[in-house]
């Protein structure tokens, strides 16, 4: 669908606005336009900015019949979650809940009711803020992203997506349009801890993801990554490697904590100092590392 005249739509002023039906089709448009055009898919973030005037978008790619991107489905072993899925959907779907429950509560903590059911995934990722709740979960279970464009697709890791606040590796012409996970035999307990200034619609000042593969008692497995601590959400790789092959009850929570304030590089902004996240960052591992030893002994 394309809207060759400038009209008004719920306030919003479009020069050109497309709504294609197909991936293909949608592909051919960003490549014509590049980064002329801004891609819609829950536009939570999108409309805020034309409304507010923070930079004109003369160019719409609107994303929302693309039903191919609204999948979540098992595929040799991989979770594959379209990019056009919801946080509703996320909260809500039995797949998730069962194997990626950290991925779930940050879908539920995300905004108001009305944001969750507009939000999708993508545009959580593709924003790229450091402060996006559903990064670190992504990192912490070792996400992957399908970036496809007329040329091809490529697969990238989630790790290396994020370049810096708000900025990602995805080239002009390219849409993301597939989070692929891997599943798991082995038994998998998380946590996922956000900090704000109040408890609902709020920017996270923190947010901490673990993810820990259990064989028996031992960690075979570990996956931890934190946002709003650093110019982009960051994987603690390091920390992980300390706990990998040892037993949970064994590892000491607050010397890992003060680990985890030593691997990051926070700043002072409106919701937080430098050092008050560098502090709770201590308290947020260990409150983590016990939230699982629960779990797990239950």
């Amino acid at each position: 669908m394309k809207q060759e005249s400038r009209q008004t739509i719920s306030g919003v002023d479009f020069k050109e606005y497309f709504q294609p039906e197909s991936i293909q089709k949608a592909l051919e448009i960003r490549a014509e336009y590049g980064d002329q055009i801004e891609v819609a898919a829950g536009s939570t973030d999108l409309l805020v900015a034309n409304y507010e005037k923070l930079h004109e978008i003369k160019y719409w790619l609107d994303l929302v019949k693309l039903d191919q991107l609204k999948k979540i489905e098992v595929i040799d072993n991989e979770l594959h979650i379209g990019a056009m899925v919801t946080h509703l959907q996320l909260m809500k779907s039995d797949l998730i809940k069962k194997n990626l429950a950290v991925l779930a509560a940050a879908a539920e903590d995300v905004g108001s009711p009305q944001i969750r059911s507009r939000g999708t995934i993508g545009g959580n990722i593709c924003t790229s803020s450091p402060a996006g709740d559903l990064l670190a979960p992504l990192l912490s279970y070792g996400a992957s992203f399908k970036l496809q464009s007329t040329e091809g697709e490529r697969i990238v890791k989630a790790e290396e997506f994020f370049t810096g606040p708000k900025r990602n590796s995805m080239e002009t012409d390219e849409l993301l349009t597939e989070i692929i996970i891997p599943l798991t035999d082995n038994k998998r307990e998380g946590s996922w801890i956000k900090v704000g200034r109040r408890k609902a619609l709020v920017i996270s000042t923190l947010t901490l993801a673990v993810v820990l593969e259990f064989e028996g008692e031992k960690i075979v497995k570990a996956g931890i990554a934190m946002g709003s601590v650093a110019p982009t959400p960051v994987r603690l790789k390091g920390i992980e490697a300390v706990m990998v092959d040892q037993k949970l009850t064994d590892l000491d929570y607050k010397a890992l904590g003060r680990e985890v304030k030593a691997s990051i590089n926070p700043i002072d902004d409106l919701r937080g100092t430098k050092e008050y996240r560098e502090d709770v960052a201590v308290d947020v591992m260990v409150r983590a590392l016990k939230e699982i030893e629960r779990k797990v002994s239950s």
